[in-house]
């Protein structure tokens, strides 16, 4: 595609691609699907198994093989991470040139539902289970997350005191994060957004809470870093064809871990939503309209 001549992908994609031949004992024909990925990400982040079959000059059986023999379930969810890490590659403004250049008619609604329909059969359920286990259980739990993708971090945190956990969400300057994460304590839990470019800073601060016995869960939308000293992760995709990747999927989740944290105790959820409606009514905080 002319677009991939004119927008180089930063070396991380390449190495991502590199690891699996490192690490691996594969055949010539696996290593012939890796090597037509890195050599146009851009059509492998988009294109069917068929598709990139074709490009490697292999059959289709062989794609869905090498996606299998890499720790994926098959083709969808190895081209859901491809695509994540190809777009995690580009700067904001390539982003902006990519959505226009590929000529996409669908609108930011369509995209969203499409990806939707895609978490509802992707998404660990289980992991989120286990990561509302980790909130309801902690003491404290901090929520860390970076610039406009703290967005799904603030719901989290301002929901979760509603049910009456104490979950602050953190994203302002880097040494501020650092001062909230020397403050959590052994079984406290530490909950990090990591959507479309990865934080430096919210990898450092989690690994400084993983020494001190915290409980890492991550919402990413691919395997990075972060997801691999993880407790518990859940990937989400985040693709747009718009300016920045999509939220909705993020929140959709967050809106999922919010039901399981009601659903742990009940009662307690009841009495905790009543104190706030009683609260909003003495202090008439809330509009009447």
């Amino acid at each position: 595609m002319a677009f991939a001549k004119e927008v180089r992908t930063v070396n991380s994609f390449t190495d991502w691609i590199e690891s699996f031949e490192s690490g691996t004992r594969l055949t010539r024909s696996t290593k012939a699907v890796l090597h037509a990925i890195a050599a146009d990400p851009e059509e492998a982040a988009y294109c069917s198994a068929q598709a990139l079959a074709n490009i490697a000059g292999v059959n289709v059986a062989t794609v869905v093989r090498t996606a299998q023999a890499l720790g994926f379930s098959g083709w969808p969810a190895f081209s859901a991470e491809i695509r994540s890490r190809y777009l995690a590659s580009l700067t904001s403004r390539n982003v902006y040139i990519h959505n226009r250049s590929q000529g996409i008619s669908a609108t930011a609604i369509d995209k969203d539902i499409e990806l939707l329909e895609h978490l509802r059969s992707s998404l660990d359920e289980s992991a989120l289970r286990r990561m509302a286990e980790h909130i309801g259980a902690a003491a404290s739990t901090g929520v860390f997350a970076t610039g406009a993708y703290s967005a799904p971090g603030v719901q989290l945190a301002h929901i979760g005191q509603m049910l009456g956990y104490p979950i602050r969400c953190h994203s302002g300057s880097a040494t501020s994060m650092i001062n909230e994460v020397r403050l959590l304590r052994q079984g406290d839990c530490f909950l990090a957004f990591s959507l479309w470019k990865s934080s430096r800073i919210v990898l450092q601060v989690a690994e400084v809470a993983k020494q001190q016995g915290v409980k890492i869960c991550v919402i990413a939308d691919r395997h990075t870093a972060l997801t691999g000293i993880a407790d518990e992760y859940v990937l989400v995709p985040t693709e747009t064809t718009q300016v920045i990747s999509s939220l909705v999927c993020a929140t959709s989740a967050v809106q999922i871990l919010l039901g399981l944290i009601a659903k742990r105790d009940e009662s307690r959820t009841h009495r905790m939503l009543e104190q706030i409606d009683t609260l909003w009514e003495l202090t008439a905080v809330v509009a009447e309209e």
